[in-house]
């Protein structure tokens, strides 16, 4: 996202948007507090003491940062990397793959008579390197990690930007030594060549260093080209006994081995500063890596001068982990649904649409995206997901899903525009819905399980038959729009629903979760929000003030009231508290009672706390059920962050489109 585009999308009103969003309110640094390497400088976002926080927690704090290619930046803290996710450089590759290169920049000291390392690593005979004790701030910017370090007279400021539209990296070192004797400074960097899943349990997998100059590193690996290039560090060959490192990951209890076939190092001489870069690629060609190197660092220095006059604010931190969701695919664009692991799958994908795409005007993201995932339709739907670039279908939801998505896009990008899009892909759309109007059996869409809540078997789900609904009259205007006399066929049907509807799913305090079944879920809460709801205002009422009372905490909504037998706060569809639900929370709260001050406290809340509790500067995927509601899932989902982004800016903020009249 460019300055200016925030800028205009953050026009709102000064007082409000400092009371419940002011930088000072939700970190520890102060607004006009800024940090720099050289002439590199960010505005943190969250700062850390890791002497104050102990080992234990330190651990249980992440970070990551993504790029535009789904791949990421990931690790603790202190730099511990505690599960197989966790890695420096972690490209994006070709269907969505995501590959380990880099784990780790592993950094000493060398004094007169003595090393000291000072980087964290956990190993399998239990014991654990001690950096993290001289490591006395961490800190934490949308797009960069700093790590600052006293030990013995030697100050050491470590920052690593991952690139946005590069499998690349750059670390900035600052060496200062103040005391009387000179000392060295080594860099090992641990790298690897493997999926997440795939842990390295041999030392002899075929890395094969390709070539060692004075500063320059390059590893044939056996999944791609691996290089790394400082500007004033010597790179020197590692001794053969210390080219692999065992690490144990403790989240996991797993080990694994990493490779470090050379490391960089310079010479600080006594009360004296040293600074120096690595940058690092992985996963290009030896051509198109040499091409990166030359354009790297002078395209960074270009980013930061702008970046440099932003403020640092919740809302620029999150709409900028927004843009990370979308990358290319096929020459179109997707929606990655979740970072570390989750590729992507067409519910998450519609579902974040509108928080990733129309709130900050990006159309054209948003057709790239409708059109990666119907150019791919067939009479079942959309695809459920993308496996190693293949498309799978079997979810019952996220077509409909779709069709509320196409309603929204057609608000914001008017009429004329909307005619155009809908015209290429018409009769797609009618060849879906008719194929789901096979499966309506008595007013009601019968289906076996294809629902988000994955691991429930839940047949003629009650948000389906919302969607279907909503789907129905949504199609009703898109074929008037179109000419198509189908728009009777569509209106009759959607008559036919809401009767049976009601008949079979209200059990007189709230809706039914599915045919059969009372258990009080927050699947309900899904229809209040939908443009055209089957519940009347009256009855929207009752279930809101059931769902507040039972589901609703602090960051969130449960996936089942703890009055359930069933009920498990570590359960992620028993239980566990869904973040994304907070979106259709506020949006169907505002609708009906036209009060913001709740929302806002709500909104505010998982603000201030949880982006400092998971990864930091953004929305898990879940929590559990319970207090102190653990972070579960992927550190960054799409839907969580898109969903408080939309309903920030058009529900509290009332930034959205009106409804052309022919869509009314």
């Amino acid at each position: 996202m460019t300055s200016a585009e925030m800028q205009r999308l953050l026009s709102l009103p000064t007082t409000l948007f400092q009371r419940f969003f002011s930088f000072k309110s939700i970190c520890h640094v102060k607004e006009d507090k800024m940090t720099s390497i050289g002439s590199m400088k960010t505005f943190p976002f969250a700062t850390f003491n890791p002497n104050r926080l102990g080992l234990k927690r330190s651990k249980e704090l992440e970070w990551i940062i993504p790029n535009k290619l789904g791949g990421y930046s990931s690790s603790t803290v202190i730099g511990l990397n505690n599960n197989s996710f966790h890695g420096l450089l972690v490209s994006g590759c070709r269907g969505l793959r995501r590959m380990v290169y880099l784990q780790k920049l592993d950094d000493e000291i060398e004094f007169k008579n003595s090393v000291l390392p000072l980087h964290t690593n956990e190993y399998p005979d239990g014991t654990t390197s001690d950096g993290y004790r001289y490591l006395n701030k961490f800190e934490f910017s949308y797009d960069s990690v700093s790590f600052y370090y006293r030990a013995k007279g030697v100050r050491v400021t470590k920052r690593v930007i991952p690139l946005s539209d590069k499998n690349a990296l750059i670390a900035f070192y600052s060496v200062d030594n103040k005391s009387d004797d000179k000392i060295g400074f080594k860099v090992r960097p641990l790298v690897n060549s493997r999926g997440l899943e795939r842990l390295t349990k041999n030392k002899g997998i075929g890395f094969k260093p390709r070539f060692f100059t004075k500063n320059i590193l390059g590893i044939n690996s056996p999944s791609g080209y691996i290089a790394l290039q400082s500007d004033r560090a010597v790179c020197l060959e590692t001794p053969s006994e210390q080219r692999w490192q065992n690490l144990f990951y403790s989240t996991s209890e797993t080990e694994e081995y990493s490779h470090c076939p050379a490391y960089f190092r310079t010479d600080v001489k006594p009360n004296s500063i040293e600074e120096f870069t690595i940058t690092a690629v992985g996963y290009y060609t030896e051509e198109e890596t040499a091409q990166a190197f030359k354009e790297l660092l002078q395209g960074y220095k270009r980013k930061s001068r702008i970046l440099s006059s932003e403020k640092g604010t919740f809302i620029f931190s999150l709409l900028n982990v927004a843009d990370t969701f979308i990358v290319d695919m096929d020459s179109k664009k997707t929606i990655v649904s979740g970072y570390p692991n989750l590729g992507d799958r067409g519910r998450d994908a519609m579902i974040a649409l509108p928080g990733l795409t129309l709130i900050n005007g990006r159309y054209r993201d948003a057709e790239q995206i409708f059109e990666h995932f119907l150019n791919h339709a067939t009479s079942r739907g959309i695809p459920s997901r993308f496996l190693a670039g293949k498309p799978e279908y079997g979810d019952i939801d996220t077509s409909l899903w779709l069709i509320d998505r196409l309603y929204q896009y057609i608000k914001y990008v008017g009429i004329d525009e909307g005619k155009k899009f809908l015209h290429t892909y018409w009769w797609t759309l009618k060849d879906i819905m008719r194929n789901y109007s096979e499966m309506e059996r008595n007013g009601i869409l019968s289906h076996q399980g294809g629902t988000w809540m994955k691991t429930l078997e839940r047949n003629n789900a009650v948000e389906v038959q919302g969607l279907w609904y909503n789907a129905l009259r949504i199609m009703e205007k898109f074929a008037r729009l179109m000419d198509d006399t189908d728009e009777s066929i569509f209106r009759s049907t959607y008559l036919r629903s809401g009767e049976k509807f009601m008949e079979k799913f209200w059990n007189g305090r709230y809706l039914s979760d599915s045919l059969g079944d009372d258990s009080l879920r927050p699947n309900q809460i899904i229809l209040l929000s939908l443009d055209f709801n089957v519940l009347g205002d009256a009855l929207s009422r009752k279930v809101l003030e059931v769902v507040e009372r039972e589901l609703l905490t602090p960051f969130g909504l449960r996936s089942l009231s703890p009055e359930d037998p069933n009920y498990a706060g570590n359960s992620p569809y028993n239980g566990g508290v869904w973040p994304w639900l907070l979106g259709p929370y506020i949006k169907a709260y505002i609708r009906l009672y036209g009060k913001r001050l709740n929302a806002q406290e709500l909104l505010e809340r998982i603000l201030k706390n949880h982006i400092r509790e998971g990864g930091l500067g953004t929305i898990s995927e879940f929590m559990d059920g319970d207090p102190p509601f653990k972070p579960r899932g992927c550190i960054s989902y799409s839907c969580s962050v898109a969903e408080l982004l939309r309903c920030y800016f058009e529900d509290m903020m009332k930034r959205r489109p009106r409804i052309p009249e022919e869509l009314k």
